[in-house]
């Protein structure tokens, strides 16, 4: 899959034992890297906002090592965020404003939230703010978010009934983690549950830390207690942990975080590991489309999501693995620093085809999913160049044929190869000799559950707003006009 990224990875930790939490900031934040490595930032509280944001890898920070973290960040309380921008400016002096945690001051209160997601009616909700006198600074829809739950706690007289108010008000998805001026930590997930939030209580330690993933939790030793269910808050303070069930809707998770963003050693609710959930994706296409696995020499994954899918294939075709595609590892596509030209460079020398080894041979290419399909066309190109007699990509994920407007960069149904396309035409224009999808029952059937968000392929959207948005976009689309930005931010005004 080619350059499709999430929004954020979010962590948050509180120790009632005075114990220094930075250290588990920092590795919760390394092990989420993934979700977001445009942006990072940790916000503590000690008597008042302590905030430190920089752009790039955590590993990048201008803060040198772990040791200066500890030094400059001490405290008791404090959350962290990876980001990916998929709203506002993408202007270097932007991604560092718009960096997350966002610390907002209004009205003699204060508070500091970082979420993940994207907020759908952000335009209108702006353009309310600014109405009653809020001055915004940012661009991105953290800010709206912050001062709209600020206003909220002040006219609702409480934080819980504040967070209420935002659910009602709010159409997007959003897991949220913040701490307040007087020092309450605190945890909320849209009512539809769209994206992950798990959280972990260590009663012998005294810490309570909530996370996107999992292994947020394993490489700092703690347990995964359970999940912040879809509109739920969690308030934390120094007697312990509550929770309030504040909206009640249909549940709808991110179906893509199975396939592809979340870490494959990663849990969701549904219990199971995220790289057995991939494995069982792709024994499933072998057994869909079996006539075309039992005619391939060869299967040869897309590096990284896509080799636990090609494992299972392989189990249920009896084909045999090769890692013919070698992604380098130190190759790092920073698009918001890069030029057209530059990111086409990088896409180019992204990947080391082993190309005397492919000449003859009938190549199963797996991939999670098939978005834009810039780097299948590139791959294919070159495996076929290279002599291969035919070439048959199967994607762990079904058809992509509508943008996300949820926290995922593929933002206009123009960018989208599967969209008003079959998919025949589809593997013309990648030059491939089949693509074949999973089918959406596949897909539920290896998940586990029914309760999934899979609105980029369906067109049904779990949110109003965002059902309307996407009803007028595809109307454009389909008369040929096309929409200069994202959706949200375009036709939202």
């Amino acid at each position: 899959m080619n350059g499709v990224h999430e929004h954020c990875g979010v962590f948050a930790i509180m120790s009632l034992k005075e114990e220094n939490i930075i250290p588990y900031i920092y590795w919760a934040l390394l092990s989420l890297n993934h979700r977001g490595q445009q942006s990072h930032g940790i916000l503590v509280y000690r008597d008042g906002f302590k905030l430190f944001k920089g752009l790039g890898l955590v590993e990048d920070s201008r803060l040198k090592g772990l040791g200066d973290w500890v030094d400059g960040l001490s405290s008791n309380l404090g959350i962290g965020h990876v980001r990916y921008a998929t709203s506002g400016n993408l202007s270097r002096e932007q991604l560092l404003e718009d960096a997350q945690p966002q610390v907002i001051n209004a009205r003699e209160r204060k508070i500091g939230i970082a979420y993940n997601g994207n907020i759908v009616n952000v335009v209108r909700l702006r353009q309310s703010l600014l109405s009653k006198g809020f001055e915004l600074r940012g661009t991105s829809d953290t800010e709206v978010l912050a001062y709209l739950l600020l206003d909220a706690i002040r006219s609702e007289g409480c934080l819980v009934e504040g967070i209420r108010y935002v659910m009602g008000e709010v159409d997007g998805a959003y897991s949220v983690v913040g701490i307040t001026d007087d020092g309450m930590f605190f945890a909320f997930r849209d009512p539809h549950g769209i994206r992950p939030l798990a959280y972990s209580i260590e009663e012998t330690r005294g810490l309570i830390a909530v996370a996107s993933e999992s292994v947020a939790f394993n490489v700092n030793g703690l347990p995964l207690s359970g999940f912040v269910r879809p509109g739920e808050a969690i308030v934390v303070d120094s007697s312990g942990m509550e929770r309030y069930r504040l909206a009640n809707s249909n549940s709808a998770f991110c179906a893509f975080e199975y396939a592809y963003f979340a870490r494959p050693d990663s849990k969701f609710e549904d219990g199971c590991y995220v790289f057995e959930i991939r494995r069982e994706l792709g024994r499933r296409l072998a057994i869909r489309y079996s006539e075309i696995a039992s005619r391939v020499d060869v299967i040869v994954p897309v590096p990284q999501t896509a080799i636990d899918a090609a494992y299972g294939f392989h189990e249920e075709s009896g084909k045999p693995i090769a890692p013919l595609i070698v992604r380098h590892r130190y190759v790092r596509h920073r698009a918001f620093i890069m030029s057209p030209e530059e990111r086409s460079l990088i896409l180019s020398k992204k990947y080391n085809i082993l190309l005397d080894r492919l000449r003859g041979l009938r190549v199963a290419l797996i991939d999670d999913s098939i978005v834009r399909g810039d780097t299948l066309r590139r791959l294919v190109r070159i495996l076929k160049g290279a002599g291969t007699k035919e070439v048959h990509i199967f994607s762990t994920f079904p058809k992509i044929t509508s943008p996300c407007f949820y926290g995922i960069d593929m933002a206009t149904f123009d960018e989208l190869v599967g969209f008003n396309r079959d998919t025949e035409e589809i593997a013309e224009l990648l030059g491939a000799d089949s693509v074949n999808y999973q089918t959406i029952s596949d897909y539920c059937k290896a998940v586990g559950r029914n309760d999934l968000c899979l609105a980029c392929v369906t067109g049904k959207y779990p949110t109003r707003y965002a059902q309307d948005l996407a009803r007028r976009a595809r109307r454009e689309a389909l008369l040929g006009h096309k929409i200069r930005g994202r959706i949200v931010e375009t036709l939202g005004r």
